[in-house]
């Protein structure tokens, strides 16, 4: 991929009809599109839920030859096949521009998105391109946008959220939002993540080799979060990472950290607290020396 993946396309002038992901639409682009269609003096009608074919058909259909119409289609992924074959008709039967907004990499590789785009649909997307990290995308994008965002809040929000499409659209929320910089802050309020370290950052860093894992855990400890629910954060974080088919540990290294976790949960339900906690510390301290072997 390349630069130009992030560009969306011309506009030619004209009638347009844009059927948009929900995730895309606090982007400048979008913002600016939908200034420019109203200050032209055409009406833009945003339908967020299309309840039933017969409503994609009105949308499609009233006043068409007099306005623009912005319909909005939330769940790109489950677009009905009555909806797909309505479409389709349009865009063979009309010469109005259709341009797809999504950030859904997914939606882009499905057969619907195929198959709108030889009906005549134009899309526009923003993926996450191979050569680029998760950190260095957000920072990407930001600039594509026009916006601006602090270094350690574009690191934040990579290593926060997972789903590269969901990742994109806390992007461009953050930029609709935003009248400056971007800082942790505000990554924090737009996605509903906690200031506070958790139990799930240390196993996270643990995962990846970084020995600070362990000052994240003794400051979880201290800050009053209870060991049994530290080990159940623990334990799910790693057996997330145990289902996926690349594994960060070798296998040794994975029945031993279980197994200490275990150990620990049976010292903590006796009453031993202390030989519990140091027990935490020790799976945590495999999974870290299992990390940076794998590595």
């Amino acid at each position: 991929m390349n630069r130009s993946d992030y560009a969306f396309p011309q506009i030619p002038q004209g009638k347009m009809i844009l059927f948009a992901g929900q995730e895309a639409l606090s982007s400048h682009f979008m913002r600016k599109l939908k200034g420019e269609l109203e200050g032209g003096g055409r009406e833009v009608i945003e339908l967020s839920d299309l309840a039933s074919p017969l409503e994609l058909r009105e949308a499609l259909g009233a006043g068409l030859f007099s306005s623009s119409k912005l319909v909005i289609l939330k769940n790109l992924q489950e677009v009905k096949f009555e909806y797909l074959k309505i479409l389709e008709s349009f865009l063979k039967s009309d010469s109005d521009i259709i341009l797809l907004v999504t950030a859904d990499s997914k939606f882009i590789r499905s057969k619907t998105c195929k198959d709108l785009q030889k009906a005549g649909c134009k899309t526009a997307f923003y993926p996450q391109p191979d050569y680029l990290s998760r950190e260095s995308m957000v920072q990407k994008l930001f600039q594509i946008e026009g916006g601006r965002i602090e270094p350690a809040a574009a690191s934040l929000l990579a290593q926060s959220v997972e789903d590269g499409s969901v990742l994109v659209g806390f992007c461009l929320q953050l930029l609709s939002e935003s009248h400056g910089t971007v800082t942790k802050g505000d990554v924090f309020a737009a996605t509903g993540l906690s200031p506070r370290l958790t139990a799930f950052d240390a196993a996270k860093k643990a995962l990846i080799g970084d020995r600070s894992a362990l000052s994240d855990l003794r400051k979880v400890l201290s800050d009053g979060e209870p060991p049994i629910a530290v080990i159940g954060a623990l334990d799910y974080k790693l057996r997330e990472q145990c289902m996926k088919r690349e594994s960060a540990l070798p296998e040794d290294a994975w029945a031993l950290s279980f197994s200490l976790l275990s150990k620990a949960n049976l010292s903590l339900t006796s009453s031993s607290t202390q030989e519990g906690i140091d027990l935490i510390y020790e799976a945590l301290m495999t999974v870290c020396k299992g990390a940076r072997w794998k590595r």
